[in-house]
């Protein structure tokens, strides 16, 4: 008799599961130390990087949804995280920047973040770690392909 499937050994799965979990952590982590949510902390660490952003490169770069983003935009501006600013070159959408609360927060975050980060990473041996970070990049590539077929049908 043939084994029977068992979607729990597919990578798929598997990753997807792993990510529900560290965004579980990361939700419960960051309301109850900083009073945001995975949405925010994305908002903040995508501006923090790029040094300012509309909404929509929010959406591209971390391929969160449009009402998350908008709402975790919305929440930052009121909380006086971010500052909007008109863009000189599409009058619909505003330039955001983090604000020095903003960036104190981003800050105050990251430290927790890259605690876990390395907790996370000390599970792996030291060539596992070194290994890790091309895997993903590979595996990043072989879903991309397969998206942009998925396109053509």
């Amino acid at each position: 008799m043939a084994k029977k499937f068992d979607i729990r050994n597919r990578t798929g799965y598997r990753v997807q599961i792993l990510a529900n979990k560290m965004i579980l952590w990361s939700s419960r982590t960051y309301a109850r130390k900083f009073n945001v949510g995975v949405q925010e902390w994305r908002v903040l660490s995508i501006l923090a990087r790029e040094g300012e952003g509309t909404a929509k490169i929010i959406c591209d770069y971390s391929l969160m949804d449009k009402g998350n983003v908008s709402r975790a935009v919305k929440r930052l501006v009121n909380d006086g995280c971010l500052k909007e600013r008109p863009d000189k070159t599409d009058r619909r959408s505003t330039v955001l920047v983090l604000t020095p609360k903003g960036y104190d927060l981003y800050s105050r975050i990251k430290k927790v973040s890259d605690a876990r980060e390395k907790q996370f990473m000390t599970s792996l041996s030291g060539a596992e770690q070194k290994a890790l970070p091309k895997i993903l990049t590979n595996l990043e590539g072989v879903i991309e392909d397969l998206l942009q077929e998925s396109e053509k049908v």
